[in-house]
Parts: C-alpha cells; structure tokens; sequence
C-alpha cells in the first residue's frame, strides 16, 4: 500500500472513468466505496476552505486494514513522532465516534507515537477529537491543519511491517492483568459471535453452545470474555478447565467472581445455581464426563458454552473419542467458529501448516523468523535448548521427563497459552509418510500419547518466531531446510 495526496484522489475521482479511477485508487491499494469518496471530498473542501496549501492533504494512507484481524482505519498520517487519523463519518453517531476512536488509540499505541485522534461528520461539516481524557469533543480546523503542519512525514517501506497482529490478542492466562483491566479488544468477527451468543435466550432451561476455534483464532479470549462480562453484571459463572490449571486461572481465581475448576471437580458443584457454564478444551473430556454435566444441565437456566480445537488433541483416546462431535449428536448446540488467525503470524503459520503437510508449502513466504538447528546428539541440543531459555525463549517438553520439570512446561501445561519466543525440539522418532505428512512412532514412555499431535500443540504457541532444533534425523531437517527456501 502507498500513501497518497487526499486532493489529488478527490480530482481524480471527479475526473476520471470510473474504470480509470478503479486503476487509480489501485495504484495506492486503495479500496474504498463511492460514498465514502464522497465524505473524503467534503472533508477536503473544509480543510481547503482554511489553508490553500496541497502539502498538508500528502502522506495519508486511506482504508488501510491491518492484517488477520481486520482493523480498518479511513485516514492514517504516520510522522517521525506522531501519528494523524481521521475517521470519516456520513452522521453523527454520537459515543460510537468516541469509542471507535479510543479503540483506534490501542491499536495504534503499539508504534509508541503521540497520537492524535479526530473524526469528521460530513452531514454537520463538524470536526471532533479525542481530548486528554478519552473524550470526544468538538474542535476546529485550526487545531487539525496545525498538527499536519508539524508533523514530519515519515518514510514508510512498508506499512504492513508496523503493525504486528499478534500484539492485539492478549492472553487471559499469560497477561491476565491487561484482561482484567479490559486493555484490549475484540475482533469483529469475535465481536459479532459475542452479540449472537449473548441474544440467545436460556429462560425456558438451559442453552447450549459451542465455540470452536483452531490455534490463534482467540478462542480462549472471546471465551473468557464472555465470562468477565457475565461477571461484572454479577451473574454466577462458573468455568471448568479440561486439564489442570495453570497460574493464569490461579490469578483469575483471585478476583471476585472468578469460579474456575479443573473438570476433573464437576461433581461437586450444582450447576443449578449457575448463570453461566463454561467448559473451555472441551475436546479433552470423557464421554462419561460429558454425559453427566449434560445430565446436571438439563436442571439449569443457564447458557452452557463448550469451547474446543478439535485439533489440539493430545492422545490417541481424544483423537478417537472426537468429543466435539459427541457433544454436537448429544445436544444440537448453537455452533461458533472462529475462521480468522490472529495469534499465529501468516510467516509461522504457514511454516506450520508445511511442516506437517509438505504438500502445503508457500513459495511466496520469506521466513524470517523461523530458525532451524541441527545437532547429532540429545545432551548437546539439550545444552542449545537451555542457552534460549536463558534468553526469553519458552522450551516447551512433550512429557513431564522427571520430578524437575514443571508440568507447566509441557504440552499439557501450555494449553491455550501464548508465548513470543518458542523453542521446539523433534528427534529420530518423526519422519514423514507416503503422503508427506509428518507422523512420529509410538512414544514408549506413553504409548497412547501422540507425539505428533503435541509437537502440534508446542509449535502453535508461537507468537513472533520459532526455533526448531532437530536431533539425529537428517530427513526432517532436509524438509524444513526447503521448506525455508523461497
């Protein structure tokens, strides 16, 4: 995407074939409707009306969305110390134009700019800004033209590369204070699941729902932030974690309000006196556990949420028991899927995505943030291994090896969890199958758990970048070093 100059975009739309202007507004990656042009050129013609200076309308980056997550912004003006936007509004919409704003300022805070916040109203030809305190008031021209006359343009390579989408989606269990303070927001799509799931209805009995989401969609948050809102409106919530509980749910629970179990404790609750029922890793549960819950629901007024990967299955008994489809014949839930990837970058993920189906690879992808080590022997890619986790970087185990290790430190323990430095280790015992996807013999420590399926779980942890140490087997690391090859 390119800046362009807001008036030469305004004579072009005025001038030019619709076609040609179609090819114009490429040109900057522009994609934006002829109303909104119309509400841009009345914006224009009011800065003109008080400055007849061009330089101020140059810089703007228009429509520009940022990626996975779907964040639009109508005008950004990106300076060496300040950042410009503009949103455009046909009406007044009144606290939605404050709130748009101060979700605006969150995104934008992460390029650690002074931000300056303002939207114009064409049907009143009014401007508003965003004040010191977060409020949305009425101001002149005067203000708008002298922060874009101060401003230095900053040169921008490439915007994408400003924004990182995985900053936006904050983990209830690995930053638990921001969650509780509310420091983030939703995704549209995660917002419009939320507002259909809260209209459902649970005054006749119980209501049952399913979210399902695979790694990085924000499962876990839009869970759990239906929660806190059930919460703040003092309503009983209680939710049960398929699998033991890690010190993100130890801080939740000291919040009032904050009822969370292991699954393995249903019994001794009576979830009549429950408004709110959630069972997050669903997939992870027996169907005698799933029978009995669903039995003890039936006797609710509550809306009864099941939240599960299908694909974060950790044994070959939850690979073959296939929970989510088990709860699905049992009840007909109302069922919600998150499609859009926001955790897991488009480089990790599709790096991911090869690495476990070589017929998957992206030759467009440059993987910058992917490392591959290769060592002959476990004791010297263990030592490598220790080097990174004393540098930040979380090491992640397939199993609890021995009484030193933290269960939190395997792929049992990070379920739902995040991390920005992940470190992941495959030996002789992977390799690939006739249709190139990556399998692992029968691990003897614990012959019903799948290697495969927990090296799947360690490596979707990944925020920002991926080390891949691979001991004594030449043939994987072969296939990871052309999955690197652009």
């Amino acid at each position: 995407m390119k800046s362009a100059n807001l008036v030469s975009v305004i004579h072009a739309k005025n001038d030019l074939l619709s076609s040609t202007l179609g090819l114009y507004l490429n040109n900057f990656g522009v994609k934006m409707k002829k109303d909104e042009l119309t509400d841009m050129e009345s914006f224009v013609s009011q800065l003109q009306i008080h400055l007849e200076q061009i330089d101020i309308c140059n810089g703007f980056y228009l429509g520009y969305t940022i990626h996975q997550i779907s964040k639009e912004f109508d005008l950004l003006r990106f300076g060496k110390e300040s950042i410009v936007n503009i949103e455009l509004k046909r009406e007044n919409t009144g606290k939605r134009m404050e709130e748009q704003l101060i979700e605006n300022q969150y995104y934008l805070s992460f390029l650690e700019k002074k931000l300056y916040s303002f939207t114009y109203v064409a049907e009143d030809k009014k401007l508003f800004c965003l004040n010191d305190h977060n409020l949305l008031v009425e101001t002149n021209f005067s203000l708008l033209i002298s922060v874009l006359r101060e401003q230095v343009l900053m040169q921008v390579e490439d915007i994408n590369k400003l924004f990182d989408p995985s900053n936006y989606l904050v983990s209830p269990f690995n930053a638990t204070e921001a969650f509780i303070e509310g420091r983030y927001f939703l995704t549209n799509h995660q917002k419009d699941i939320k507002r259909d799931i809260l209209k459902l209805s649970s005054e006749t009995g119980p209501c049952f729902i399913s979210i399902q989401g695979s790694a990085g969609t924000g499962k876990t948050l839009l869970t759990y932030d239906i929660a806190k809102g059930y919460i703040h409106h003092t309503k009983n919530t209680l939710i049960f974690h398929c699998g033991n509980l890690n010190e993100g749910h130890r801080k939740l629970r000291k919040h009032d309000g904050w009822f969370i179990a292991p699954i393995k404790d249903y019994e001794t609750y009576d979830l009549s006196n429950y408004d709110l029922i959630v069972i997050d890793e669903a997939q992870r549960m027996f169907k005698g556990q799933v029978d009995k819950l669903l039995n003890s629901m039936k006797n609710t007024y509550a809306k009864c949420i099941f939240s599960y990967d299908p694909e974060q299955c950790l044994s070959d008994g939850e690979i073959q028991r296939n929970i989510p489809q088990y709860i699905t014949n049992q009840i007909s839930p109302h069922i919600f899927k998150l499609t859009e990837n926001i955790r897991v970058s488009k480089e990790i993920g599709a790096f991911i995505k090869n690495l476990f189906h070589l017929p998957k690879k992206n030759p467009n992808i440059e993987y910058e943030n992917v490392h591959v080590q290769y060592f002959s022997n476990m004791d010297a890619a263990v030592g490598y291994v220790d080097m990174f986790t004393k540098q930040g970087w979380k090491a992640i185990h397939y199993l609890q090896n021995n009484y030193r290790d933290k269960l939190e430190d395997t792929a049992y323990g990070v379920i739902g969890q995040e991390y920005d430095h992940v470190i992941a280790m495959l030996d002789s015992r992977f390799y690939y199958d006739q249709n190139g996807k990556l399998v692992a013999q029968t691990s003897l420590e614990a012959p019903r758990y799948n290697l495969t399926k927990a090296l799947f779980q360690i490596v979707t942890r990944t925020r920002k970048k991926l080390c891949v140490v691979i001991v004594d087997n030449e043939l994987v690391l072969t296939q990871c070093l052309k999955i690197l090859q652009k």
